[in-house]
């Protein structure tokens, strides 16, 4: 096929595009507005080269005024079906009131229906200030307007790729799938259990505060000096508070790290009025306080920030008795490669039925037979409270370290955009479950854990049922994604549904 082909094959597929969200509109159905953001991504990176992302799935802060945005390029879009002129003046207004000028220096509006033939400019230029530049003609765009910027691009395999998005959306049998499923699904009262990627949490009934008495700085100081001049470093004057207690407590052999510091003083949530309990050495111990976790917590927000940064290190000393291992250069919890012979590990678990996970995978040089990096299944955390509970926030995804199997892989970037691309929500709802299973099912010989427990996560059932299949976006990979793409292995061992309840 010629550009000809590709150019008249995007003009058909935008046209139904249209014609597709209009009549939802119409019956005042807008779940497709939702979808064609996604769907646009990838012709807007394609037809002005930006590295966009959906705000909605991807920032937990909250951005107004826009759905779609670079960071890199600073350039923002907002994406919206109406096109009048109050449309367009809330847009800008809300999103100089928020500052977001200081984050980007480009906004476009993308009407994905039709825009006015004519805008009062004069009616927003008060609105803008003198240091950004918002042209109507030009950043005010529709169907009409992107088209022109695709057929203006000189390279036909861009043009390919562009026209192959087009025809995954927009084909006969999708639209008339989609229809299919919007009026049996969308419409209908069929219910679908889903999974909210939580895990309840429960802690200790109480916490104890206590002053910090470490009694010589000066000697610890000088004890960690020995240490990095004998491995030829430069010493140190002075250290932070967190390192000075961590090493204070390892110099009486403790390895403990449940506790937070602040203004001076030690919280855990292990007892430190047992006269037993090894961490009362580094610390006043006639001056303990006990605080009720619920009463702690909600004193103010100061005291909800360190409850929740004490969660999270308990959470490191709960994860380490299950094989996994903080990395804080990415902040997340990732499965623990062999210190001293790096190696793929599996492990058995059980679910409903026993089954075997690789959790760190080999990746091998084809052609020389040599480990590249291995790929490590990991999460982010974090912690939520909602009404009187609390919860864990799993969110999966992947680790590439050097055949060292500590350090971050320079190939960990061009790897994570590679397996994003390769891997689709059911994937990521699988790892979330396993982890589910394997946080929370116990046996008669693991002891349990007395200061965080995890429970199995609850689903929760909506109506109507969402069907996601054919909202996907298509996945074009660059020239770059291919070649890593066929080093990376797509994991399908938790694929089968049998693995679970």
């Amino acid at each position: 096929m010629n550009r000809i082909d590709f150019t008249n094959k995007i003009n058909t597929y935008a046209a139904r595009f249209v014609l597709e969200v209009e009549g939802f509109n119409a019956t005042s159905q807008y779940h497709i507005n939702i979808h064609a953001e996604s769907f646009l991504i990838p012709v807007l990176n394609e037809t002005f080269g930006l590295e966009l992302e959906n705000l909605n799935a991807t920032q937990k802060k909250n951005f107004p005024a826009i759905d779609l945005a670079d960071f890199k390029n600073r350039v923002a879009f907002q994406v919206t079906s109406t096109a009048d002129l109050d449309k367009i003046k809330g847009t800008l207004e809300t999103f100089f009131k928020h500052k977001l000028n200081e984050q980007f220096d480009v906004l476009y509006i993308y009407i994905i229906t039709h825009k006015k033939e004519k805008y009062n400019a004069t009616k927003l230029a008060d609105l803008i200030p003198d240091n950004f530049s918002f042209d109507i003609d030009e950043h005010i765009l529709d169907k009409d307007d992107l088209l022109k910027k695709i057929n203006a691009i000189s390279s036909t395999p861009k043009l390919q790729a562009i026209s192959k998005i087009y025809e995954h959306e927009f084909s006969d049998v999708q639209i008339q799938t989609r229809q299919q499923k919007f009026v049996s699904g969308y419409l209908s009262t069929e219910t679908e259990a889903i999974l909210p990627n939580m895990l309840r949490v429960s802690f200790p009934q109480a916490l104890y505060k206590a002053e910090l008495n470490i009694e010589d700085e000066a000697f610890i100081i000088a004890d960690v000096n020995e240490y990095l001049v004998k491995n030829e470093r430069k010493p140190i004057k002075s250290m932070k508070k967190g390192k000075l207690i961590k090493h204070a407590l390892r110099m009486k052999n403790i390895y403990s790290a449940e506790w937070v510091t602040y203004e001076n003083c030690i919280y855990t949530f292990i007892d430190l009025t047992n006269s037993s309990e090894p961490m009362r050495q580094i610390v006043d111990t006639g001056n303990i306080e006990r605080f009720e976790c619920a009463e702690f917590y909600e004193t103010n927000d100061d005291y909800k920030r360190i409850f929740k940064h004490l969660l999270r290190n308990t959470l490191m000393a709960f994860c380490k008795l299950k094989l996994i291992e903080w990395f804080g250069p990415r902040e997340i919890f990732r499965f623990a490669n062999n210190p001293k012979v790096p190696n793929q590990k599996r492990l058995k678990w059980k679910g409903k039925k026993e089954a075997t996970k690789t959790v760190i995978f080999e990746m091998m040089n084809k052609k020389e037979q040599h480990i590249i990096c291995y790929r490590n299944l990991a999460f982010r955390s974090s912690f939520l409270d909602l009404g009187e509970d609390w919860f864990l926030v799993i969110n999966p995804t992947w680790s590439f370290t050097n055949p060292g199997g500590y350090k971050e892989s320079r190939f960990e970037a061009d790897y994570m955009s590679g397996i994003k691309r390769m891997e689709n929500n059911s994937a990521v709802c699988n790892y979330f479950r396993f982890f589910s299973y394997y946080f929370t099912y116990v046996d008669l010989f693991t002891p349990e854990y007395p200061h965080l427990k995890l429970h199995p996560v609850e689903p929760l059932s909506i109506s109507p049922k969402l069907e996601e299949a054919t909202w996907n976006p298509a996945k074009v990979p660059t020239k770059k994604g291919k070649a890593l793409e066929a080093e990376l292995q797509v994991d399908n061992e938790l694929s089968d549904n049998t693995l679970f309840e």
